[in-house]
């Protein structure tokens, strides 16, 4: 297989005037040299097809291929031919690993036989990146380049003059210990009035049929690569830190809910708790029931790669508390490696500033409507009033008429009880828990309540509902709370128009729509009052944001009931046109069978 890979990439690359090698840096074999190549170099035994074979300096040659494994220019080089002289040539490498086993380190050589250059090492080797020299057994140095002659501050027309070893400061042992082998070793060196230098040292002996004749010495300087290692040993530390100081928990999991990491954070109540381990199941702690849920919410975030949100209550030393899981997908190259980060916050707090913000908006809406609803109580009051005086000061005898008067009287009373309890309702704090309810009755209710404001503003309200509308799973005073709350915005915005309507109108509505494969019951809010435009648009979710200010606007509203409609899985929209009106919608998800 590897054979024919290379026949058939040798064959796409023939066309070209240069020459061709493919090598295994892995294994120093040459896998295929072309024609043109071995007739050049007088190759007439497959015996001598190996890297040291063509290349002098073989071993800088790979070492150069390692640091620049895609080169951007071609690099000077000597070849061997087979009586050992040297060809002078220019050469470009390139990796073709991605054609071939991930085991193997193939690289493509290509040789540039159209230039002739001097043959002195200095005409070769000068541009190399790294310090650099060649010496002779004795550490006599007879080739530096500019690199390093400019590191050590050595003059360029003594360098035959200088010993390698002294200028490196090297021990005995180590000069015997590079005289017998190839060596790679961490030193420091420190120039004049410079700073201490890391450096890993790589030596290489140098041979001339089979008999060493110098070595080649090659410094790396690891003093970026140790800077970086610092930066990220500091950022490691940071984030550690960071982590310490926040009251989260982060947790690695699988796709299977299997522990993969756990950060170290020990001020996070919940995990002194659970007290997590790798290789559990993370969610073993919850009852079939709410693992159920989760392991639900893990696959959604999963099949669909984007960020999942669930809440959970808790029994914590003796305490109820809320928390948070926020299930983040993280990306790999790798599709199959499914991993999610889960980040645990503990809400409890937040959540009871939640529920005050939405109480304050709450007495906020009952004082909108208040004067609305004294109005419409006084009215059936006096009639109620107006037949009892009636009936008192006038003996009637007739017993349907009186009958007649008193079902009036009654009529008006249920009616103030009906609009007495609705207000009462209101105002009472609503149970945590979500219940099964008829999005009619929410209808209902709202309406009954706002109206009366409506009617006091010369406001046609009308109300409509679509058929066979299913149930939702809320906590409906919240939901009754910001259907008041959008009306209420929309009788402000029709009473304070510099040019008020002729017809002012609003009007109150449920419908069934599917969308995303998903059924949804939608209430509606629309008017016909000025529209809002593209800027306002921009900011009316944001807290605190009013156009109000002046008329004792919180700015509260809308960002609570949006907060409100995404805690029960659904979304608010805002359709509008300057001049013209405005609606909005309010998605919820219909408690169906298609729904699950």
């Amino acid at each position: 297989m590897l054979n024919s890979k290379i026949e058939r990439l040798s064959q796409l690359l023939s066309h070209s005037q240069k020459g061709l090698v493919f090598v295994d840096l892995k294994s120093k074999e040459v896998l295929y040299v072309d024609e043109n190549t071995k007739e050049r170099l007088e190759l007439k035994n497959q015996k001598t097809l190996e890297i040291q074979n063509l290349f002098y300096d073989y071993d800088l040659l790979i070492s150069e291929i390692h640091t620049h494994p895609q080169s951007k220019s071609d690099y000077k080089w000597f070849l061997k031919n087979e009586n050992l002289e040297k060809i002078a040539v220019s050469v470009h490498f390139s990796s073709l690993t991605e054609f071939f086993d991930s085991n193997t380190e193939i690289y493509s050589i290509t040789i540039n036989w159209n230039h002739e250059y001097a043959t002195e090492n200095s005409e070769i080797i000068d541009h190399l990146e790294i310090p650099f020299l060649q010496a002779d057994l004795n550490g006599n140095i007879i080739y530096a380049n500019s690199r390093l002659i400019h590191f050590f501050l050595l003059s360029p027309d003594k360098i035959q003059s200088y010993n390698a070893f002294d200028i490196l400061s090297l021990s005995e042992s180590f000069k015997n210990e590079i005289l017998k082998h190839n060596v790679k070793r961490m030193i420091e060196f420190q120039p004049q009035q410079g700073k201490l230098v890391s450096f890993q040292l790589q030596s290489f002996i140098t041979r001339v049929q089979d008999k060493p004749n110098g070595i080649t010495i090659l410094l790396l300087d690891l003093s970026e690569l140790q800077n970086a290692e610092k930066i990220l040993k500091y950022g490691e530390d940071k984030l550690r830190t960071f982590f310490a100081t926040m009251n989260n928990g982060f947790v690695i999991i699988n796709q299977d809910a299997k522990i993969l990491e756990i950060a170290p954070i020990f001020k996070f109540l919940l995990f002194q708790v659970f007290a997590f381990e790798v290789g559990e199941d993370i969610f073993h702690f919850f009852d079939e029931k709410m693992k159920q849920k989760l392991m639900e919410v893990l696959d959604s975030a999963i099949e669909s790669q984007s960020v999942q949100t669930t809440e959970f209550e808790y029994l914590l030393l003796g305490e109820e508390r809320t928390f948070e899981i926020r299930f983040i997908p993280v990306r790999r190259y790798d599709p199959n490696d499914k991993k999610i980060m889960l980040v645990f916050s503990d809400i409890t707090e937040a959540k009871k500033l939640d529920r005050q913000l939405i109480e304050s908006m709450k007495f906020a809406s009952i004082g909108e409507i208040a004067a609305g609803l004294a109005h419409e109580i006084n009215n059936p009051l006096q009639s109620a009033l107006l037949y009892l005086d009636d009936l008192i000061t006038v003996d009637e005898t007739d017993p349907n008429e009186r009958r007649n008067i008193l079902k009036k009287i009654e009529s008006a009373n249920l009616r103030i009880r009906d609009l007495v309890k609705a207000l009462l309702d209101l105002g009472r704090m609503e149970s945590p828990n979500r219940d099964f309810v008829s999005p009619y009755y929410i209808l209902v209710r709202t309406s009954e309540l706002v109206e009366v404001s409506c009617r006091k503003k010369n406001i046609s309200f009308t109300r409509h509902a679509g058929p066979n509308l299913p149930g939702i799973f809320v906590r409906w005073q919240e939901i009754e709370q910001v259907l008041i709350n959008c009306v209420v915005n929309s009788i402000n915005a029709l009473s304070e128009m510099d040019k008020i309507r002729q017809f002012p109108k609003i009007e109150l509505g449920i419908d069934l729509v599917k969308n995303q494969k998903k059924e949804w019951v939608v209430f509606s809010v629309e008017d016909n009052g000025p529209g809002i435009d593209d800027d306002t648009l921009e900011k009316v979710f944001l807290p605190l944001f009013t156009t109000r200010r002046n008329k004792q606007g919180t700015g509260l509203g809308l960002s609570i009931s949006k907060k409100i409609i995404a805690e029960h899985g659904g979304e608010i929209y805002i359709k509008t046109k300057e001049g013209t009106g405005t609606k909005v919608e309010i998605y919820l998800p219909a408690h169906t069978d298609d729904n699950g």
